[in-house]
């Protein structure tokens, strides 16, 4: 590529730093790591050599043709150290290596003859290495990463490995972590990938709620519990998951590049890729963005594999999706499933928004790779999430910033960044892995969960027959009790599995003793959990008289109470001072409603009419801007032209229980445990939870209603 495109390249970056400023001076970075850790020892593993004292000149060519000038890239004299790559004999008396060597900060092949060359010895052994161990001792690794470690170290000896104590206990990581929909895996997994959590799981179908769209399913602990622990990954491939993102030009490069996209629909693309008139190829294009958004370019190409497919079979990128004709979504930013649009609608929606700061519109591809990187660079890269594995287990935050859901995303991307490298350029590179520690992990990484098999082992029905069991079966209650009297010497125990591959035992007749007999009725899933339920029947002593029965009195919760008198749907003409707003939003005793599931607050915003200066703010319940998704809790509050307070409103946002914007699987857990009188739902959660609009307390049927819009078969009414 000629020399007047790298300028016009260079003018284009200046004018992209520019545009970006704002949203990256507002974005803490870290100190340069490399900066402040000095290299350990660099011991050669393989094959190097140096020129030989006093000599001057040598020639390093591109060929072993010695016949012209032409084909010499420099000339080195005694002392000069380089790798060799191998050899090619060409005559009886000496042989020519190929040769790699850093040149003005590349690393450069070429060729030199063996006569002026002394080959170093190789014959190390990493176990006697002790400036390495000293270096891990002083890094403060715990015994159970340093063997890995030493492997790694051993064949990359120039990798520099750092101790990233992260202040917090290894259970309490884990249990944010697995906070339902959180941590997602697709539903073709293993059942032992799979959560049976509250939430995650259908005990009457025996299959998996669905939280994203694509089929992805709550992860189960024991998975979350592989994906966090950094010791399953210190290997060759997967360490690149600490990888240190930010953009380093003295590393990457187009060839690196274009490594990582071979054979996939990046690879030779025909794709428009023009920007401010000038044309880029896809590895031109993500060197570009990652010079102006300050991630690597290796780190730009995997998301974009990770996000759209090797063969991009992604619509975020087709250009075709009905409304949203002509606009990309490359990393699929904002991309996110709702009751009224797929996650793909949602992401360009996203695309079509207008913010300069990140080249939004997205109307052309490359504004898009460009735009979407500058978003990855100030919301993650620039802030602390700088590799792989922090943008998924946001440690900063924490928790809550997280780029994907996927709970093995960073092993799978960690093996397509690792290709990033060839193997002499990760043997001569002083690549900075940050490795979590975290307080009170296990002594020994936590493995791989490997079971399979239905994992339902619930009742559907469990039964005494001719006697009614206290409480009444729910499939979830495991103790239950009966009064038979003294005259009955035994009863029958009747069961039926939620999966009919599951074993039961402990039906049949049991034979009674006078007093309490306890029977167990265990359930084995096909996964080999096991779930047990306990019938206690009290059988009456023979002079006691009593032929009482104990009944169950099931008492229900009103719950909330609907009703009220008049409504305020905005100030009707208003102080002619002051301004006034109208709106076909549902203004009720300091609530707004009829307001979609999904809604941004700026929309919310644009279907209010505000005169004579008025405006208004939606802001989430603690007081903080919100410039996304609306959800119940959050409130609206309208100013008059001089700034003052007008109206405030909270949004309540019928089957969004939890207040995320959102109808999942959390607020049936939500809903169920205030019916259970576990944890009650205050205002205003409770109108919320009111999913029928029946006004009726909060029951069962509201369930119901959840469910079938989370189901996608009847979305509720706002």
């Amino acid at each position: 590529m000629g020399k007047n495109v790298h300028e016009k390249r260079k003018r284009l970056l200046t004018k992209m730093k520019a545009a970006c400023l704002a949203a990256v001076m507002c974005v803490s970075t870290l100190p340069v790591l490399t900066a402040q850790i000095q290299p350990v020892t660099a011991y050669a593993q393989e094959k190097t050599g140096t020129v030989n004292a006093g000599v001057t000149g040598l020639r390093i060519r591109s060929s072993t043709d010695t016949s012209s000038t032409a084909n010499v890239i420099t000339k080195v004299s005694g002392g000069f150290h380089f790798d060799i790559l191998d050899t090619v004999q060409t005559s009886d008396t000496y042989a020519w290596y190929q040769v790699g060597f850093y040149l003005n900060g590349t690393y450069t092949k070429g060729y030199v003859t063996s006569e002026y060359v002394t080959v170093d010895s190789t014959d190390i052994d990493y176990s006697d290495d002790t400036d390495f161990e000293s270096y891990l001792s002083s890094q403060g690794f715990p015994e159970s990463y340093k063997e890995d470690l030493r492997s790694l170290h051993a064949k990359y000896p120039k990798w520099i490995f750092v101790a990233d104590f992260v202040d917090k206990d290894w259970d309490t990581v884990v249990e944010n972590e697995n906070v339902l929909g959180r941590s997602l895996i697709y539903a073709s997994a293993k059942s032992s990938w799979k959560s049976t959590a509250d939430g995650a799981y259908d005990w009457e179908s025996g299959s998996w709620y669905e939280l994203d769209s694509g089929g992805w399913v709550q992860a189960s602990s024991a998975l979350v519990q592989y994906a966090l622990d950094p010791r399953n990954f210190l290997n060759e491939t997967n360490v690149f998951m600490f990888e240190d993102l930010s953009y380093n030009s003295s590393v990457q490069s187009e060839t690196g590049v274009s490594s990582i996209i071979e054979d996939t629909f990046m690879d030779g693309s025909s794709h428009d890729l023009s920007y401010d008139g000038t044309d880029f190829n896809y590895p031109s294009a993500l060197m570009y963005a990652g010079r102006a958004s300050g991630v690597s370019p290796y780190h730009l190409a995997t998301r974009i594999i990770q996000e759209q497919g090797r063969k991009g079979q992604g619509n975020s990128i087709s250009g075709t999706v009905s409304g949203y004709e002509g606009y990309y979504n490359y990393y699929n930013q904002g991309a996110y499933k709702t009751a009224t649009a797929s996650a793909v609608v949602n992401g360009l929606k996203y695309a079509a928004k207008t913010d300069a700061a990140t080249l939004r519109p997205w109307n052309t591809r490359m504004k898009s790779v460009i735009g979407g990187a500058i978003y990855i660079g100030s919301r993650y890269i620039n802030r602390g999430q700088n590799t792989i594995y922090y943008e998924k287990f946001d440690m900063v935050t924490p928790y809550t910033h997280q780029y994907m859901t996927n709970v093995l995303a960073p092993r799978s991307e960690s093996s397509t960044a690792s290709q990033a490298y060839s193997d002499t350029t990760k043997k001569n590179t002083a690549l900075v892995f940050k490795i979590p520690v975290y307080k009170n992990m296990p002594d020994s990484a936590c493995e791989l969960p490997t079971g399979e098999g239905s994992p339902n082992n619930a009742l559907t029905s469990l039964s005494v027959s001719g006697y009614s069991l206290t409480p009444t079966f729910d499939m979830f209650t495991t103790e239950y009790g009966v009064i038979v009297e003294n005259e009955i010497s035994s009863v029958d125990i009747e069961a039926q599995t939620a999966d009919s591959g599951a074993k039961l035992t402990g039906t049949g007749s049991h034979a009674l003793k006078v007093g309490t007999n306890e029977i167990e009725v265990t359930v084995t899933s096909q996964s080999g959990e096991t779930k047990t339920y306990i019938i206690r029947v009290v059988r009456k002593e023979a002079a006691s008289g009593d032929s009482g029965n104990n009944s169950n009195n099931g008492g229900t919760d009103s719950g909330n109470s609907g009703g009220d008198s008049g409504t305020d749907n905005g100030n009707s003409g208003g102080d002619s001072e002051k301004g006034g707003y109208s709106t076909d939003f549902l203004l009720e005793n300091g609530k707004i409603s009829r307001v979609g599931v999904g809604s941004a607050a700026q929309d919310v915003l644009n279907h209010i009419s505000f005169t004579g200066g008025a405006y208004g703010k939606v802001t989430h319940s603690d007081g903080s801007a919100n410039d996304g998704i609306v959800g119940t809790g959050d409130v609206l509050t309208i100013y008059d032209k001089n700034g003052g307070e007008m109206a405030r409103y909270t949004f309540v946002i019928y089957g969004d229980v939890n207040g995320d914007g959102a109808v999942t699987s959390m607020d049936l857990l939500y809903v169920k445990r205030h019916i259970l009188g576990t944890k009650l739902l205050e205002e205003p959660y409770l109108t919320a939870a009111d999913a029928n609009r029946g006004n009726d307390g909060i029951t069962s049927i509201d369930l119901l209603y959840i469910k079938r819009h989370i189901l996608d078969i009847r979305y509720i009414e706002q």
